[in-house]
């Protein structure tokens, strides 16, 4: 995953910087992984070449750099040097900006050896081919460094550029709205994405400006589907707009928060994503099936059966025919050592194929009682795409942890998180919470009105008599 890029300032400005940033932040760690974002996204404004640009005020501008480690220098001896990518634009969005406001970098680039589908990109700090840039000045000097863009392809082959200048002005914005990101659990598209809005520190003896409290959220998603929320968390599905054309699925998600007065706050973030069905079919030839399952984690029924429905699908033109099945079961304890794959007759599945697109649902069903030793069953599909290539894929079906009772439980005593415990219970209506669901109702700050109790102090007379001595 990736954060917003920036650039690396000197010292004294790293100081503020982390002073603006680093204390509203560090509550989010603990739950989230992220992608550091940004701010507003109006109409691009074109800016001259990046060859063309000084990346820092006063400085000579380096035209490219080394590859890194691991780059086609060390391929193997008959593998073809893929050829050095071509930098066609590297356009600024805005001419100037306040210390610490984002600018969208946009970079265009080509292959002159057919190798465009293998293109990725890193502007500063942060990775994609549209990345939101935050600049600070340096308190000591007003000096600025500009990032500068590196643009792979094949086998990791790069070229550096710097990114056309642009004025980094002496102010600061009041505020700044961060999106983080992170990929749901068992899925490869669904995404939750938080906002959250930090004010400026406002130094001893200075005015305050005016409070501002988020009403709505107004999401957009590579500039096409819009969604609007009340609070700071959205899900969304990114669709692999790249199929099996190109390595990397660029995404860029946008926010725009707004309070009662109609006051605007803008961030974005950027998203590079590994398109692995390329990958598997660029490496090894192989179409890659995919699985997702509904409900997303499984649930125990009352008759003891687990039954969860799985859509099949792949990004390749025409059918994958399934020429065999297998199932292996995952035992409980160590007794058993592990099992011999069972072919299943694909008949069985009640799909012998999965069409390209949407794909194909398929229903499975795991009898806890009458495999009581199983933990999992993991069913691995073999096929054969309309063109001749083999295909593959895998899921599983597992059986959910046991219900807490107190005698295969911890009981929870420290009052801050017994108190959570119980809003979160009340607000989702379920007799059991998770961990994942009171980090899911403090992201969206459902938690923040709570108060708790100070648990009583310990007694400080003598301790208790042990009655066994």
């Amino acid at each position: 995953m990736t954060t917003p890029a920036s650039t690396t300032p000197p010292a004294d400005s790293r100081r503020r910087r982390r002073a603006w940033l680093l204390p509203p932040l560090l509550g989010a760690v603990a739950a989230w992984l992220f992608f550091r974002s940004d701010a507003p996204a109006e109409g691009p404004a074109p800016q001259a070449l990046a060859q063309a640009a000084p990346p820092r005020e006063g400085a000579p501008a380096t035209l490219s750099a080394p590859p890194p480690p691991g780059t086609a220098s060390e391929a193997p001896p008959d593998t073809p040097r893929a050829a050095e990518p071509i930098v066609d634009e590297v356009r600024v969005e805005k001419p100037e900006v306040c210390s610490g406001e984002d600018n969208l970098i946009t970079v265009r680039a080509h292959t002159p050896d057919g190798n465009d589908a293998y293109l990725h990109y890193t502007v500063g700090d942060g990775t994609g081919q549209r990345i939101p840039v935050r600049v600070w000045r340096n308190d000591a000097d007003g000096s600025y460094e500009l990032p500068r863009v590196t643009v792979f392809t094949r086998d990791n082959v790069s070229v550096t550029v710097p990114v056309p200048a642009y004025r980094v002005k002496d102010c600061e914005p009041e505020r700044l709205v961060h999106v983080m990101s992170r990929r749901q659990s068992n899925t490869d598209a669904d995404f939750e994405f938080l906002a959250q809005v930090v004010d400026k520190p406002v130094a001893p003896g200075q005015p305050r400006p005016p409070p501002f409290v988020p009403v709505r959220y107004v999401w957009t998603f590579d500039d096409a589907a819009t969604q609007t929320t009340s609070g700071p968390l959205v899900s969304h599905t990114l669709a692999s707009g790249a199929g099996t054309t190109s390595l990397y699925d660029q995404h860029l998600v946008r926010v725009d928060v707004y309070d009662a007065a109609g006051r605007k706050e803008t961030g974005r973030s950027s998203l590079q994503l590994l398109n692995t069905s390329f990958e598997n079919f660029a490496q090894k030839g192989i179409v890659t099936l995919l699985a997702q399952g509904t409900p997303r984690f499984p649930v125990l029924d009352a008759d003891g059966v687990v039954r969860q429905t799985f859509r099949l699908t792949h990004h390749f033109q025409g059918p994958v025919r399934l020429t065999r099945v297998s199932a292996i079961r995952a035992f409980q304890g160590t007794e058993h050592g592990p099992p011999p794959p069972e072919q299943v007759d694909p008949a069985s599945l009640p799909v012998g194929e999965v069409p390209p697109g949407q794909g194909v649902e398929v229903k499975i069903a795991f009898d806890t009682r009458a495999e009581p030793d199983v933990f999992a069953i993991t069913y691995a599909l073999e096929g054969q795409s309309a063109d001749g290539h083999p295909a593959r894929g895998t899921f599983s079906v597992m059986r959910p942890p046991p219900r807490p009772t107190r005698d295969n439980s911890t009981a929870v005593l420290e009052p801050v998180l017994l108190a959570k415990i119980k809003r979160a219970r009340e607000l989702l209506h379920q007799e059991f919470v998770t961990d994942e669901d009171i980090f899911r109702l403090e992201r969206e700050g459902r938690l923040q009105d709570l108060k708790v109790e100070p648990a009583p102090p310990a007694p400080t007379g003598a301790p208790p008599r042990n009655p066994a001595r």
